[in-house]
């Protein structure tokens, strides 16, 4: 459900309107005229889906950050390259 703004109102407030839809593509106003609901303004869906894939990305990216094991004992793959490629041991 939205928030109820009449149509003057949104005539007036329709810059600031569209930016809060660009910063929340969540939310959504119901116009209205005389109390009766007409039409809804709110931010394309595909907007609104892109959104939530972002924030799932950043939650998975922060899950993997938290378990981060330091102090592992790093390796040069290029000095061991045929193994790595063709898992050959080194001469």
């Amino acid at each position: 459900m939205g928030t109820k703004i009449p149509i003057s109102e949104a005539r007036k407030r329709l810059s600031e309107l569209l930016k809060t839809l660009q910063k929340d593509p969540e939310a959504i106003y119901e116009i209205t005229v005389n109390d009766i609901v007409f039409g809804e303004l709110s931010a394309p869906k595909d907007r609104r889906l892109r959104r939530g894939a972002a924030e799932a990305l950043l939650r998975a990216a922060e899950e993997l950050s938290r378990h981060h094991v330091g102090g592992a004992k790093r390796q040069s793959v290029a000095k061991d390259h045929d193994h790595y490629l063709y898992g050959r041991k080194r001469k």
